[in-house]
């Protein structure tokens, strides 16, 4: 069980890594995060110690302690400096805000994702989705990694922006995501911090496609001033008040910074999600049969709205499934501001704490066969029923993101229109691996052949 008061009894430091000299355990995470928290998890059990270069690091992998540090009804943790590699990409955004700050950014962008307002993107989501299946051919080749993450990004830019990209800013966008990636993968490296003040390719790249990136978002932010509030989530960063605080408006670069992480995070997380679960579903037919099947029993021969979301619990569960699975967070960190306890070891201020989300999600104490993809398993209201903690793909307390709701309507349309009009094979040759560069997705895409339902055999 979990503790925070500091006067707790408490043993020794835990076990853990030993690591390197200078570096300690930071290349090894690097490396292969997803062996490094297993690893820890199977030889040390719920907590494990090692260091980050100096920085003193504990992962936790029981939920009574995930849900002390994210629940943290002491005010004990922030995001800490470990997550600060994502600021040149977010800059001020809500991702890295704390405090007072964070409290009034959430406060100000919350009426965006207000479940009325959900409720009027899915018809969107469910046109650009089958947008994207009429554009596909029965044989046709495709790298479902890629299309995932174009279509989620299509649905980003129409829900939350109001806005067609084209051609040249989706791609600037997709570029932006890859540069960062490689600019952040160097920033993880031992010496990352000095490589930044070097001209390196994975710097001068980023910085690059930053500008462009930069570039699309204050052309949207030229037009909704110009068109006024078209109730989307842009109309709303631009126009909203604080009317619970001071009155003021967010600035110019708070818009810019929300939109960027609005942006990244409305598709760069899906996509990847999407794109796991059509692997998944490749390596489970049975899986996949089960979803076209509840897919045509509830939506016949039209298009899926949103009244139909609570009726589609296996596309639900094949989504959950796959979160579960692979997280987009291996791990979500925070730094501690204070002593705490946690399983019965005192972790000092200043030390970083890793809830490993991928060892809880697959932890045999509290799943039934966890390595068997079942999304059955989430029938019935299983998903809120849960004990909390054993299941946080999108984290929890004040900082659960946001555009939950949102993720969770988008990938249970898109799975249900997609999946009863293709089911992909996925290519033996191309082994299914992640890739962690900062999400987890499959590592060099999804490269499929695609089948039309409507082409097979019944």
């Amino acid at each position: 069980m979990a503790e925070t008061l500091t006067d707790t009894p408490r043993s020794t430091r835990p076990s853990g890594p030993k690591g390197r000299f200078l570096s300690g355990s930071l290349s090894d995470f690097r490396d292969d995060p997803i062996r490094f928290l297993s690893s820890n998890q199977e030889a040390y059990g719920d907590i494990a110690f090692f260091r980050f270069l100096g920085l003193p690091v504990y992962q936790v992998s029981h939920p009574d302690d995930v849900r002390t540090v994210l629940v943290d009804p002491e005010g004990a943790f922030t995001k800490g400096e470990i997550l600060e590699g994502f600021r040149p990409l977010v800059g001020k955004g809500i991702l890295l805000s704390e405090g007072d700050v964070h409290k009034r950014k959430r406060r100000m962008m919350q009426p965006a994702f207000h479940p009325k307002r959900v409720k009027e993107y899915a018809a969107e989501m469910v046109r650009e989705a089958e947008a994207l299946v009429a554009s596909w051919e029965h044989g046709q080749e495709v790298d479902m990694a890629a299309e995932m993450n174009r279509v989620t990004l299509a649905i980003a830019s129409r829900t939350l922006f109001g806005a067609e990209l084209t051609e040249r800013e989706m791609s600037d966008v997709a570029a932006a995501m890859r540069a960062f990636a490689g600019w952040y993968h160097q920033s993880t490296h031992p010496l990352g911090r000095l490589l930044q003040h070097f001209p390196t390719e994975a710097t001068v790249t980023f910085r690059e496609a930053k500008k462009r990136l930069s570039a699309v978002i204050h052309r949207m932010m030229r037009e909704r001033r110009k068109s006024g509030d078209t109730g989307d989530i842009l109309s709303m960063l631009v126009f909203a008040k604080d009317a619970d605080g001071d009155g003021a408006a967010f600035t110019d670069e708070e818009i810019h910074d929300e939109a960027v992480t609005l942006l990244v995070a409305g598709h760069e997380t899906t996509g990847a999600t999407l794109a796991w679960a059509f692997a998944r579903l490749s390596d489970e037919p049975e899986v996949a049969e089960k979803l076209a099947a509840e897919a045509d029993r509830v939506l016949g021969d039209r298009s899926a709205s949103f009244e139909d979301v609570p009726k589609l619990v296996y596309a639900e569960g094949v989504f959950a499934e796959t979160l579960r699975f692979y997280p987009s967070a291996l791990a979500l960190p925070r730094q501690a501001q204070k002593d705490v306890v946690l399983a019965g070891h005192e972790v000092p201020k200043g030390s970083i704490v890793l809830t490993a989300a991928y060892c809880v999600h697959r932890d045999p104490r509290f799943w039934d066969e966890p390595e068997a993809f079942r999304p059955e398993r989430w029938e019935g209201g299983v998903r809120k029923a849960r004990t909390k903690m054993t299941y946080f793909p999108f984290g929890g307390g004040s900082r659960v993101c946001i555009g939950e709701a949102f993720a969770w309507m988008e990938g249970t349309l898109l799975l249900a229109t997609i999946a009863r009009a293709f089911v992909g094979k996925r290519h033996a040759n191309h082994p299914l691996a992640s890739e962690t560069l900062f999400t987890n997705r499959p590592k060099g895409g999804v490269p499929m052949t695609l089948a039309s339902r409507s082409r097979r055999p019944r």
